[in-house]
C-alpha cells in the first residue's frame, strides 16, 4: 500500500513538474531581436564601410533600425536586388533626414539591398535574413566589412533552407517540448502503475 502511494505521488510530480518545464521551453524559443545601422556621412555601419558594402544578419521577425549619426543628409532606400537602378517600388524608403532614426521588420527570408539615394555609390548595404529557425548571430552594429564587388555581382539570392528544418513543414522540436512529454509519460505511467497495484491488492483481499 505504502509502495503504491509513493509511486503515485512520485508520477504526480512529474507530470506537475512537465507542466513547469513546457512554458520554459516555450520561452526559450528566439525572440525577434532590433539590430542597429549607424548612418553616418558616407557609410552605413561604421566608417569602414565607406564604398563598400555594409552586410547585416538578422532572423526572420527581426527589425533594422537605421540612426543617423552623421551631419549630413542621407536616405536609406531598399533597391530591389539592384544596386546600380535601384528600381521602385521601395520595399522600404527612409527619408532623406541628417537626424533620427527608420526601423523596418523583416518577416521574409532572403537577401536585400539598400543604399542613400543622395551617395549611391559610396553608401550601400545588405541585409540578410534567415528563417527563424536558422542560428543568426547577435545584433551588432558593426559586421566586418566585405570586399566590395561590381553592382552586377551583388544581386540578392534567397538565403538557403537549413537542413534541420523538415521539409514537409515545421519546426524542429524544441527541447523544452521534449521534456515535457517525457515527463508526462513516465508520470502517467507511474500513476497507471500504482493504480494497478491498488486495483491487484484489492482482489487478493477479495480472495482472500
Amino acid at each position: 500500500m505504502r509502495f503504491a502511494a509513493a509511486l503515485a505521488t512520485a508520477g504526480l510530480s512529474l507530470i506537475a513538474l512537465a507542466a513547469v518545464v513546457l512554458p520554459a521551453g516555450h520561452e526559450a524559443l528566439a525572440q525577434p531581436a532590433t539590430t542597429t545601422i549607424h548612418v553616418g556621412d558616407l557609410y552605413f555601419c561604421d566608417p569602414a564601410y565607406e564604398n563598400g558594402v555594409c552586410e547585416t544578419t538578422v532572423s526572420a521577425g527581426d527589425t533594422v533600425e537605421w540612426q543617423w549619426v552623421g551631419s549630413e543628409m542621407h536616405t536609406a532606400t531598399e533597391c530591389a536586388g539592384d544596386f546600380a537602378g535601384c528600381p521602385e517600388p521601395h520595399l522600404w524608403d527612409a527619408p532623406i533626414q541628417n537626424a533620427g532614426s527608420f526601423s523596418f521588420t523583416f518577416d521574409t527570408p532572403g537577401a536585400y539591398l539598400y543604399r542613400c539615394q543622395a551617395h549611391p555609390d559610396q553608401m550601400r548595404g545588405r541585409v540578410t535574413v534567415l528563417t527563424a529557425t536558422q542560428p543568426s548571430p547577435s545584433p551588432q552594429a558593426s559586421p566586418q566589412p566585405s570586399p566590395q564587388a561590381s553592382p552586377a555581382a551583388q544581386t540578392p539570392t534567397p538565403a538557403a533552407q537549413p537542413a534541420g528544418v523538415p521539409t514537409a513543414g515545421g519546426a524542429p522540436p524544441q527541447a523544452g517540448a521534449s521534456a515535457y512529454w517525457w515527463l508526462a509519460i513516465v508520470g502517467g505511467g507511474m500513476l497507471i502503475a500504482a493504480a494497478a497495484l491498488l486495483a491487484a491488492r484489492g482482489l487478493w483481499r477479495r480472495d482472500v
